[in-house]
């Protein structure tokens, strides 16, 4: 059974499908766990504003998909929130008027607001190593003040890099990645395993083998698996290949959340 974390819907700004359209295709793969987590960033970029503004739509076409689909399809209800460590208060107040299934927090912006795809510079390797020590210096931030379930897709920024690293792989930051694999284990927040790279010029899912040990020593115990879609046709892409990625690893189970309670489930 497939458990798919991490998708979007047109209630994203940048989502192309609808909420019918996503279970569709998650069901024709072999899904049984779906998410449907939403941008809401606190940044310029209108995550918000294009989500509030159509919250009841929203609201009523997860319940009739969740009628319909039940079930053959557990539908859960998330948000991913872009940034929440710069806006903690207002962030808390957003989840504590809504009812979700599962948050993932997200770095989609580096400090002073810029956009990670748009706004940095990855001209060099010196470059590159600039950016993800300010990515997981607020990474760990966001450990620190967030109330969030999931961190997302620590490799992001890997997706901007193809002209200067010489290989698809987070190993030249493998030293700064273990405090904050330390942070994350401690803190009971999963590690996502985003799929997308999959579709990317990785041409691979995240989840690199001395990584996963080294979160594994660091006491971590909960990963999640999402393919980040924003199309139903990207829906579950890249999951089986993280699958045996973690089944070589020792690693028999993925976390789900229901109600912002974690459980496993086998893989």
């Amino acid at each position: 059974m497939l458990c798919d974390l991490h998708n979007h819907t047109w209630f994203s700004f940048d989502g192309r499908c609808s909420v019918t359209e996503l279970c569709e295709a998650a069901l024709a793969r072999g899904a049984g766990v779906l998410a449907v987590t939403e941008h809401y960033d606190f940044d310029t970029r209108g995550g918000t504003e294009h989500y509030d503004a159509r919250s009841a739509e929203r609201l009523a076409e997860m319940e009739r998909a969740r009628a319909r689909y039940a079930p053959r399809l557990e539908l859960l209800c998330g948000i991913e929130l872009g940034q929440p460590h710069l806006w903690p208060e207002k962030a808390r107040a957003f989840l504590a008027r809504n009812d979700f299934d599962v948050v993932i927090g997200s770095l989609h912006d580096l400090r002073p607001g810029r956009d990670i795809y748009r706004d940095l510079d990855y001209s060099s390797l010196e470059a590159c190593d600039a950016v993800y020590a300010q990515f997981f210096d607020e990474a760990e931030e966001m450990l620190r003040v967030s109330d969030i379930d999931i961190f997302g897709h620590y490799d992001y920024p890997l997706r901007m890099m193809r002209a200067c690293v010489p290989e698809a792989s987070m190993r030249r930051w493998r030293e700064r990645m273990k405090p904050f694999l330390r942070a994350l284990a401690q803190s009971g927040v999963a590690l996502e395993l985003n799929s997308s790279g999959y579709r990317r010029w990785q041409g691979k899912p995240a989840g690199e083998n001395w990584m996963l040990r080294d979160y594994l020593a660091a006491g971590g115990r909960r990963i999640s698996v999402g393919s980040d879609a924003h199309k139903a046709e990207h829906v579950c892409s890249g999951i089986p290949e993280v699958y045996a990625i973690l089944r070589r690893n020792g690693i028999d189970s993925v976390t789900v959340f229901e109600k912002r309670r974690a459980r496993q489930v086998k893989i």
